[in-house]
């Protein structure tokens, strides 16, 4: 049988590759010159090196050694490892090639298997030696410690100053009705009118992406070029309490230094508030309102009237407390009727209403001049859903144009009774601590001259001063506004 010969392989031959890699993890002025300086250095090392081939330098600015995703030098020059451009790799240290022990460890393995070999000048450690995985490993855990340690104390430090007040440290230059220069502090007049202008809308019933919407069609200004208007943007500007004055410090924190994963604060750490340090594009009382109408909408879902829907969300059923929702229905004849109905028949959680018989109607096959053969039937064998019963929740029924009616009525019998209900409203602006309450108490004693009577259902009003309607047993309204009052119509 021949035998063929396998020759080994040969070393390359010719001048070695080397790249350098740097990084500092801010941009302060001293991390950035000393970055300069190390740039500086390796350029003049090693490109005038006659021995090895300088195949460039990579460098991140500004960026955390714990998060390897984000540093774009550094995984452009893995890459180029990856495809035979670099046969050795040299660096200051190992915490400037990373503070992430897995990270360092798996690359640093992935090169040793490229043949790529990287000097940490530092520690006077080459990767692809002996002893390299054993000493990197020690090496890469004490940068990692280093860090946790680095960030521990920068937490501590962000802690004090929260409890100093300091709010220096804010970057006001990111919400919408500041601007910062300098040390100074500055309200944009042109973004507080549109501020100012949300919150107005928000108060007065208005959603999040309905205030978005007409912000994009007023071609209100936005903080960046390009950008528009969303739900959400709406939703921090009304939440932010910067823009009344205040400072609420350590609303979200870093868990784990190495992921750098931001959370919300729900408990796990304190929390600062200092009061009138800033200054304020909407006075207290109209954030706090909004607070209030914010804790009330998001009860409520995303079950907000319109006007195609005016009273969507808004009606609860009297008995059970389950909102009350449209209800399709055939009646006698096959005719399509739409009403109000009880939500609790979905999950059959309906309950009884004490001391009620309730009769079921027809069903829409029902006919009305029967036969005299179908009549003898029916007193045959009466129908069992034409029995009368306990009445439940489920049975309360209200036609679909009632809610519009009955608040027009509503509305007109507070005109009608003015001095008593101004009297009811002028004792809860003295007396009541709710301050969404005692808002709208104010608000209505001041409609009652710019609106007077209604003549029509008016959507706007509606949704301005209602807070929520509950039926009764005997099918009528009640209507609770903001303020307070309740009529039953």
């Amino acid at each position: 049988m021949p035998t063929r010969l396998i020759l080994p392989k040969t070393e390359k031959t010719g001048k070695k590759r080397v790249a350098a890699y740097c990084r500092v993890s801010s941009q302060h002025d001293e991390q950035i010159h000393s970055l300069e300086a190390q740039m500086s250095f390796y350029q003049n090392s090693l490109a005038n090196d006659k021995d090895v081939e300088f195949v460039g330098i990579y460098a991140d600015s500004g960026i955390s050694g714990t998060r390897t995703r984000n540093r774009a030098e550094f995984l452009r020059l893995i890459e180029d490892c990856r495809t035979g451009k670099v046969d050795a790799i040299i660096t200051k240290s190992v915490s400037r090639f990373g503070r992430n022990t897995v990270d360092t460890l798996v690359f640093t393995r992935e090169l040793r298997n490229l043949g790529v070999d990287v000097f940490f000048e530092k520690e006077e450690l080459h990767s692809c030696s002996s002893e390299g995985e054993l000493l990197l490993t020690l090496m890469a855990a004490f940068a990692e410690s280093e860090s946790v340690s680095m960030s521990d104390n920068i937490k501590w430090g962000k802690r004090k100053r929260f409890e100093n007040g300091t709010i220096e440290c804010l970057a006001l230059n990111n919400i919408y009705g500041f601007r910062k220069t300098g040390g100074d502090i500055a309200v944009n007049e042109t973004e507080a009118a549109v501020v100012r202008h949300i919150y107005d809308l928000f108060i007065s019933g208005y959603g999040y992406t309905e205030i978005a919407n007409l912000l994009i069609a007023e071609n209100a200004p936005t903080r960046r070029e390009g950008a528009t208007w969303a739900n959400t943007t709406v939703k921090n500007i009304i939440a932010n309490e910067k823009l009344c004055g205040d400072c609420l410090f350590q609303k979200t924190y870093i868990q784990d230094p190495l992921s750098h994963r931001s959370r919300p604060n729900k408990g796990e750490l304190p929390q600062f508030l200092v009061e009138d340090c800033l200054p304020a594009i909407v006075d207290k009382e109209t954030w706090l309102v909004a607070q209030r109408m914010r804790e009330r909408n998001h009860c409520k879902g995303s079950c907000l009237p319109s006007q195609e829907f005016p009273f969507k969300g808004m009606i609860y059923c009297g008995i059970c407390g389950s909102p009350v929702n449209y209800y399709y229905f055939n009646a006698e004849g096959f005719v399509q009727k739409t009403v109000y109905r009880c939500s609790s028949r979905k999950k059959g959680a309906a309950k009884p209403v004490e001391g009620v018989i309730y009769t079921p109607p027809h069903k829409s096959t029902y006919t009305k001049n029967p036969s005299p053969g179908l009549v003898e039937y029916r007193e045959k064998y009466p129908a069992q859903y034409l029995k009368p019963r306990p009445m439940i929740c489920t049975d309360i029924r209200i036609p679909l144009d009632r809610p519009q009616k009955a608040f027009v009525q509503a509305w007109n019998y507070i005109i009608g009774q003015r001095g008593r209900y101004e009297a009811t409203l002028k004792r809860a602006v003295e007396n009541t601590d709710d301050v969404l309450v005692r808002y709208r108490a104010k608000e209505m004693l001041e409609l009652f001259d710019s609106v007077g009577r209604l003549s029509t259902f008016d959507f706007s009003l509606m949704r301005r001063t209602l807070d929520r309607v509950e039926t009764t047993v005997d099918e009528k309204l009640t209507f609770i506004f903001q303020s307070g009052i309740r009529i039953t119509v």
